[in-house]
């Protein structure tokens, strides 16, 4: 009887000395994956249903690829919206897909496209960080981060970027 043990560890290892050789076959140097930076999401304003994410989703890869869905730990709902302009208004609107080509980069943020939240399960504190996933198209899924800040911290931050940008 105690024949069986080691027959099971001999073909569990087997298996796996199988699938890692068989793997090791494939090439995947040639395969660039879609990364992301800049990940934050802004605390709730006290009375508010809803709040903003913004990050930055680079492709470096020859060919496109299509943004579906986006799921942030601890929040009901996530959903992916753009700020367009019609007849002189500013519209903001849900999209169901972003299109990211390849060699290419989308940046998430104020009067583009951005990341609406809702439904927090818990209090979000600046400061904090929560794991944000991203889904694509092709079944790939990208993880990172979301550093969670203050309306304040991400003012300052745009402030910046603009007085930045004023110097050029």
């Amino acid at each position: 009887m105690k024949l069986w043990p080691a027959l099971s560890f001999l073909t569990a290892s087997l298996f796996f000395s199988t699938f890692l050789s068989a793997h090791s076959g494939h090439d995947h140097s040639d395969v660039a994956e879609v990364t992301v930076s800049n990940a934050q999401v802004r605390e709730f304003l006290p009375a508010s249903k809803a709040s903003v994410a913004y990050l930055t989703i680079t492709n470096p890869s020859e060919h496109a690829t299509v943004l579906t869905k986006a799921e942030l730990n601890g929040l009901g709902r996530v959903e992916i919206h753009q700020h367009t302009h019609v007849d002189g208004m500013m519209k903001m609107e849900q999209v169901l897909s972003l299109k990211i080509d390849g060699h290419s980069s989308v940046e998430f943020k104020p009067g583009g496209y951005h990341l609406m939240v809702f439904e927090p399960e818990d209090q979000l504190k600046a400061g904090q960080e929560r794991k944000l996933t991203l889904y694509f198209n092709d079944g790939n899924r990208v993880f990172t981060q979301a550093k969670v800040v203050s309306l304040q911290e991400m003012s300052e931050q745009a402030s910046k970027k603009s007085k930045e940008h004023s110097h050029h």
